[in-house]
């Protein structure tokens, strides 16, 4: 698994417009590309 960092507004920028989805896995936070349809 890799790391990446990124700014928190760009991650709450993208949770806005709805493109991912994050999970707390309680070791780390996973973030999921949500489909698009």
């Amino acid at each position: 698994m890799c790391h990446i960092n990124f700014s928190l507004s760009v991650i709450q920028t993208l949770v806005n417009q709805k493109l991912i989805k994050i999970k707390n896995t309680g070791a780390g936070f996973f973030i999921e590309l949500e489909d698009s349809k």
